[in-house]
């Protein structure tokens, strides 16, 4: 191979071109070829990486394929390695130390309220009175003031009413919360939003009024807020008080009477304001004038003028132990608008207070030996009373008179009866006295004495019931001038629980099935019926009725019935269920289903049994007890209505 001194490194075309012109110029002088020998010469050669041993030319050209070098010169030393650049993270450092010092800015900036926009210089002021009739009309400012550089976008003022606050106008509604779009407000504008509310409340109550502005800005999305400090006032003077008269003391099982007022402090007319009771247990409403408008505890005043007064007179039962108290609430204020039957706004409230004593005379009443207050009695059966009167005072009472007064749809004008009780017409009671019961001349301390009549059901009526009020009278002193007084009451009551009853019969081809097979029944040959079982409701309506009842062993059910409600049938006990559900007043509901018979030879001049008894429960909707009926079992031998044959289920050959 030929090597050609003096070539500079080809860096270049002109370099290119020059080598080129020498490669094929003939008076190019070429070196002499050598060729490499081997030889034993020791070469010294590092024993470590800290000395580094000079490279001969010799040594590089066995490295290039054979090429021989010209001198042994040393070469020069092996090229540098280029460190490797670090100007990359220098960068990178940089420009998070500048996010950091920009975000830190910015963030003192949004602080310290240095941006154009900030929350700190919006301001919103809600001014108004302070002090408020209950009922009146109160009118308020509520101003939205931009004190920032550039406008506030989409603005909306949002105020939270407390409760009992209502619109104003011809069509009042109740207020919660109200939003007021405001749009706009220019750089140091202000703009003051007039507001005008009825307000409603009790007497010194502290109530409060909070604002809030919702707004944006140019150029962004996001939704900022601004709340102003709550606006405080109080309610100077109710529109409208209760007063309320009662008896503080009663006896258990004695009526007594509640006076309610009520009185219009308004400088207007008050409109559907409402009264509403809430009763305690061992109170029962009997009567009031006027009538309630709902149930037996919400009254209405259509109207009431400035300084008018209205007037409710409540009576009821009340019943306790001795010593024990309880009380009646009354809320007045006009109706929610949502429900004419609840209270909107509470404008005044008062209460009556009762504490039971020991009864001047202890009355118990019994029906049909049973002392509950509330009794149920079969429908149609007489109830015997008794009612048990004792004298629990330290001395005689004299005069003693008995009435009773019977009330409920289940009574007419002759159901009580008794050997010495006398029924007045004209007060509509049954009244025992000393001309006809010589021992109510006088009762001594701790004697009784018992009254015992009888009680006939009217007639039948759906939810029928009857109640009985006995009030005893008589005098504390003997002296023909004193007063009688009412010295003891109890009430009771009783329902008629309805009667239910349940039929069932075999038949062949109905209107629903096609029946095969030999009537009467032959031995080896199989025979279908068709089974019908009515179930039907008496005077009140029942539900969740259900009827069961099993098929014999030797029975098939065919699957094939028709009926309203639901059909349950087990193939392993062979019992059957039909879950029917409500019935109505007096309806009644049918279920027909199919089974078929072979009879054996065991059952020769037999009628077999095709459905076993069926029972029937139901709870009475009015009473709430449970009502059963059952019916025998139903064999082979159709009914003669039917037009058949004499013995016609007997099984032969």
């Amino acid at each position: 191979m030929v090597y050609y001194k003096n070539m500079k490194p080809i860096r270049s075309q002109e370099q290119i071109e020059e080598m080129r012109q020498r490669l094929y110029d003939r008076s190019t002088q070429v070196g002499q070829d050598f060729r490499h020998t081997l030889t034993d010469e020791k070469i010294d050669v590092s024993r470590d990486w800290s000395v580094t041993p000079k490279t001969t030319k010799a040594n590089v050209s066995d490295l290039r394929d054979g090429m021989i070098a010209s001198s042994e010169e040393p070469l020069d030393e092996a090229p540098k390695i280029t460190p490797k650049r670090h100007y990359r993270g220098f960068v990178l450092s940089g420009s998070l130390v500048i996010f950091i010092l920009v975000a830190a800015m910015t963030s003192l900036l949004l602080y310290f309220g240095f941006n154009q926009v900030s929350g700190d210089n919006i301001e919103v002021v809600i001014k108004g009175q302070s002090l408020v009739g209950g009922g009146e009309t109160m009118s308020l400012q509520v101003a939205v003031i931009n004190k920032n550089t550039v406008p506030i976008d989409s603005a909306t003022l949002i105020l939270r009413y407390p409760k009992g606050t209502r619109s104003t106008g011809d069509s009042p509604r109740n207020l919660f919360e109200e939003r007021i779009p405001i749009d706009v407000v220019a750089p140091g504008e202000e703009q003051t939003v007039p507001v005008q509310v009825t307000v409603f409340g009790e007497e010194n109550a502290e109530k409060k009024i909070e604002a809030t502005v919702e707004y944006r800005i140019e150029g962004s999305d996001t939704t900022f807020y601004k709340e102003a400090l709550p606006f405080v006032f109080r309610i100077s003077s109710a529109p409208l008080v209760i007063r309320i008269e009662n008896l503080k003391k009663v006896a258990s099982g004695q009526m007594t009477e509640v006076v309610i007022t009520a009185v219009s402090n308004a400088s207007a007319p008050l409109r559907d304001v409402l009264i509403t009771a809430s009763y305690p247990n061992g109170f029962d409403f009997e009567k009031s004038e006027p009538a309630p408008i709902y149930g037996e505890n919400v009254w209405r005043i259509d109207e009431l003028l400035p300084e008018q007064k209205s007037v409710i007179k409540l009576q009821g039962l009340v019943t306790g132990l001795t010593d024990e108290t309880f009380r009646i609430n009354f809320s007045a204020g006009p109706a929610n608008p949502d429900n004419q039957y609840l209270v909107g706004s509470v404008l005044a409230d008062s209460r009556a207070d009762f504490i039971i004593e020991r009864p001047f005379i202890d009355v118990q009443i019994a029906i049909n030996n049973d002392s509950d207050r509330s009794v149920i009695i079969p429908q149609n059966e007489i109830a015997g009373v008794i009612v048990t009167i004792k004298n629990t005072l330290k001395e005689s009472v004299y005069d003693m008179a008995v009435e009773v007064v019977p009330g409920g749809n289940a009574l007419r004008e002759d159901s009580v009866t008794s050997a010495n009780g006398f029924y007045d017409s004209n007060r509509k009671a049954v009244r025992w006295e000393v001309s006809n019961n010589p021992s109510f001349d006088q009762v001594l301390p701790g004697d009784e004495r018992q009254l015992e009549f009888q009680v006939v059901q009217g007639p039948e009526k759906t939810s029928s019931a009857f109640d009985m009020v006995v009030n005893v009278y008589a005098r504390r002193v003997s002296e023909s001038s004193a007063v009688e007084t009412l010295v003891g009451t109890v009430k009771a009551e009783a329902k008629y629980s309805s009667k239910i009853a349940l039929r069932s019969q075999a038949g062949r081809d109905s209107a629903s099935f096609v029946d095969r097979g030999p009537i009467p029944p032959k031995v080896g040959e199989e025979t279908t019926y068709t089974m019908t079982i009515v179930a039907e409701a008496g005077a009140n309506s029942i539900q969740n009725s259900v009827v069961e009842t099993s098929l014999p062993l030797y029975v098939d059910w065919l699957d094939l019935y028709e009926g309203e409600g639901t059909v349950t049938y087990n193939p392993v006990s062979k019992k059957l269920q039909w879950a029917i559900g409500d019935i109505g007043v007096q309806e009644r509901k049918e279920l027909s289903f199919q089974v078929s018979i072979r009879p054996s030879i065991s059952q020769l001049r037999k009628a077999p049994v095709l459905l076993r008894a069926q029972t029937m429960r139901a709870n009475d909707r009015f009473t709430g007890v449970l009502l059963q009926a059952t019916v025998l079992e139903i064999t082979t031998e159709l009914s003669r209505e039917m037009n058949s044959l004499e013995d016609n289920g007997v099984v032969n050959r």
